[in-house]
């Protein structure tokens, strides 16, 4: 191998980022955020199932957003 091979490997990077503290009994939601576009998006997962599952004859895998 030629040159540093971990050259871009930051050694004082942090483990971890500090996030907001939740509620006693919240979840954590990474769909938060997007949640006015969930509607878009169950569609765009249906039209991804449909495009994968043409022309054979299994039934479309969509999965449903919650």
């Amino acid at each position: 191998m030629e040159g540093r091979p971990h050259g871009d490997h930051r050694s004082d990077a942090p483990h971890s980022r500090p996030i907001a503290a939740l509620g006693e009994n919240e979840k954590p939601d990474q769909l938060a955020e997007k949640q006015q576009y969930s509607e878009d998006r169950q569609e765009a997962l249906l039209d991804e199932g449909l495009e994968e599952s043409f022309p054979s004859s299994d039934p479309v895998s969509v999965k449903r957003i919650t």
